[in-house]
């Protein structure tokens, strides 16, 4: 399978680790059928390079970070953040180094306790690049995010659309989530998405009538107008928040395409209550990485059965979608609009970012 045909959104900016999990020992990163590394330089900057050596082609993934450079484990050849063989140590000093010793270098940035790395056309100026969604309520968080994570065995256009479908929920999660009358009393009304450049947003009520786990402790009441906020943000994000009354849960979920079969899914979740309540936040902070996971566990059990594997966005009549499906046709468009290049029109103004 090609992923110039399976929504290859190119020129993008794609959210690709958690921040602290990269460091000064290379990691290997999979996305879209190719090999990269990341690490962090002398300055703790982080880097992402392709993951061949320009000389016999081993990982250097597996090598080490020395002097800001990563050095190759098979013979020893160090590159540069900027891609750039430094040293070849089987050469005599000296010896000027070829130019075609050089190994492809990414530009990349971290937000949100998120690696984000460019992935598209290295010659596309950085003002011509699509931004990097903003979420600036993850940049200063009242306590420091959790994290959960599932491998799926499935496209990352399923993943993606999954975290986004409005009425999956009560059917798949009523364990994580809470009890239900499913499949009473799971008529959505209709609702409005919105969309900009680059992303969609809707908000829509819960309809549960016990929850499970922490927010029935904390409300020890259900709220009436409890609600959920989604959004999709091209290439690989979605993100969700759950609020009942004053409290809220917020999510990113990144969604690596590791390849055809493979999306790694990392969350990073953030609340706005009992974050002073020292022991109390901890186990709080456990329960929300565990039921995220276990969010996770239901969806994957049905979303890597789906056929066709890949998300039709091209034509849509494969599939059966219904006035509830609005976040999905939005979604299904978006990725139709911008599967191929992508970059910003010099004469168009960026649209104005999704209200949360």
């Amino acid at each position: 399978m090609n992923w110039k045909h399976t929504a290859m959104l190119e020129n993008f900016w794609y959210a690709v680790e958690l921040s602290h999990e990269v460091g000064t020992t290379p990691t290997p990163l999979r996305l879209l059928g190719r090999d990269y590394v990341l690490y962090r330089d002398g300055q703790g900057r982080a880097i992402a390079l392709d993951n061949q050596c320009a000389h016999r082609g081993a990982s250097l993934a597996l090598g080490w970070v020395e002097g800001g450079c990563l050095r190759c484990p098979y013979h020893g050849w160090s590159y540069g953040t900027d891609g750039q063989c430094q040293h070849i140590p089987a050469d005599a000093p000296g010896t000027p180094i070829p130019k075609r010793a050089r190994v492809q270098s990414y530009p990349v940035q971290e937000r949100y306790g998120l690696v984000w790395m460019f992935v598209g056309s290295p010659d596309l100026p950085a003002d011509r690049r699509p931004p990097i969604p903003a979420f600036p309520q993850f940049e200063s968080p009242g306590r420091p995010a959790t994290y959960s994570r599932h491998v799926f065995d499935a496209h990352f256009t399923r993943t993606m659309e999954n975290a986004i479908d409005t009425s999956h929920a009560l059917f798949m999660h009523k364990g994580a989530i809470g009890a239900s009358n499913a499949p009473q009393n799971t008529e959505i009304d209709d609702y409005e998405v919105t969309l900009a450049e680059y992303e969609l947003a809707a908000s829509l009520p819960i309809k549960v009538n016990r929850l499970n786990g922490v927010m029935r402790f904390v409300l020890q009441q259900d709220d009436p107008e409890a609600h959920k906020s989604y959004r999709f943000a091209l290439p690989n994000i979605t993100y969700s928040a759950v609020q009942f009354g004053r409290y809220k849960i917020e999510s990113i979920m990144v969604h690596i395409p590791v390849d055809d079969e493979t999306t790694v899914v990392k969350s990073v979740n953030i609340r706005n209550f009992l974050n002073r309540v020292p022991g109390l936040g901890h186990w709080l902070d456990g329960n929300t990485a565990q039921v995220g996971n276990k969010i996770m566990q239901e969806d994957d059990v049905v979303v890597k059965t789906q056929v066709p594997q890949v998300a039709p966005y091209s034509d849509m009549r494969q599939e059966l979608l219904v006035a509830s499906d609005a976040t999905l046709i939005a979604y299904r468009k978006l990725l139709k609009q911008y599967a191929g290049p992508a970059e910003l029109p010099e004469d168009v103004i960026p649209a104005e970012r999704v209200a949360r």
